[in-house]
């Protein structure tokens, strides 16, 4: 064996074991949760909104243990009751206008702080996010005697695959998802190419790109592979001005589910939810109508039997 082809494959394999072990340290040594969720803004804001009914600063367990906390404001007339996942690093006080929004059309609100955000303890992992949700439900289910059939379930961005999944494996009176990427590879490969976290500095995007794609990860959020499970009505809405989330990613989720209801919106951007109210109402009151009408459906069919 010639003595550069010794030293090319003394070099291969060294660049084979620096990568496994750059890979070893993203999985096991925590970077791959720092990568995803970091930085997380904990700065809980004081209530600022005007609603006429109480805001209710609930603490409960997840089914595993972990602390959780949540604002909570009582629906009126038994009308529907609305989970809203917030996105990655946010926390719970920064969407009080959605609070305020669906307060004031008189629904119920539920804000959940997932683990390791705001005040709830823990540290964020996929599946604990999915367990703290389905703790959520639970929560209201027992204590606020709100069934699953009267509860909708709305994410935003990595709130939306926290949705996704939970509703992929049980019925909701309905489910909304606002700028919600496809999956958490696809979204990291924008983030790179695109130079939303780095300068476009050619190569360094390109790197990093590299790695995106061929370094193996555990937390997935595969929103595409779960939304064709989801059975409850289902919104979906994007901004055509997110940068962060491209509006492409709703065009594929939507092909995945026939029965979506697609929103793209020509205002707004990620950071913002205004954009969005105004077709989130109408869709919930067309659920609320519907169901109203069914009620009377059966009545009929029940009177005609005992006529």
């Amino acid at each position: 064996m010639s003595k550069g082809y010794g030293e090319f494959t003394a070099t291969v394999l060294c660049f084979i074991a620096g990568f496994h072990i750059f890979t070893a340290s993203i999985l096991f040594g925590g970077m791959e949760t720092k990568l995803i969720y970091q930085p997380i803004d904990n700065d809980i804001r004081n209530i600022w909104i005007d609603i006429d009914e109480t805001i209710q600063d609930t603490y409960f367990f997840s089914r595993d243990g972990v602390k959780l906390n949540g604002w909570y404001v009582k629906s009126k007339e038994n009308k529907p009751t609305i989970i809203y996942c917030h996105g990655q690093g946010e926390n719970i006080s920064l969407w009080q206008n959605v609070m305020k929004f669906l307060v004031d059309n008189g629904y119920g609100v539920f804000l959940l702080e997932y683990r390791g955000h705001g005040r709830s303890e823990g540290t964020p992992f996929e599946s604990g996010l999915y367990i703290d949700l389905e703790s959520a439900v639970k929560y209201l289910k027992i204590y606020e005697k709100v069934p699953k059939n009267n509860i909708i379930l709305w994410g935003r961005s990595l709130g939306g695959a926290v949705v996704a999944d939970i509703a992929s494996r049980s019925e909701f009176k309905a489910v909304i998802l606002e700028s919600t990427f496809t999956n958490i590879r696809n979204e990291a490969l924008h983030l790179t190419s695109t130079g939303v976290l780095e300068s476009k500095f050619g190569f360094w995007a390109w790197l990093s790109g590299f790695f995106v794609k061929i370094m193996p990860i555990t937390q997935k959020f595969e929103t595409d592979k779960k939304i064709h499970k989801i059975k409850s009505p289902l919104l979906i809405g994007h901004s055509i001005h997110d940068v962060t989330v491209p509006v492409e990613m709703s065009y594929k989720l939507r092909a995945l589910n026939d029965s979506a209801r697609l929103f793209i919106s020509d205002t707004g951007s990620h950071h913002e939810s205004e954009w969005f109210f105004e077709e989130v109402l109408e869709f919930i009151k067309k659920l609320e109508n519907q169901a109203k009408q069914d009620q009377v459906s059966n009545f009929g069919l029940f009177s005609d039997k005992h006529v």
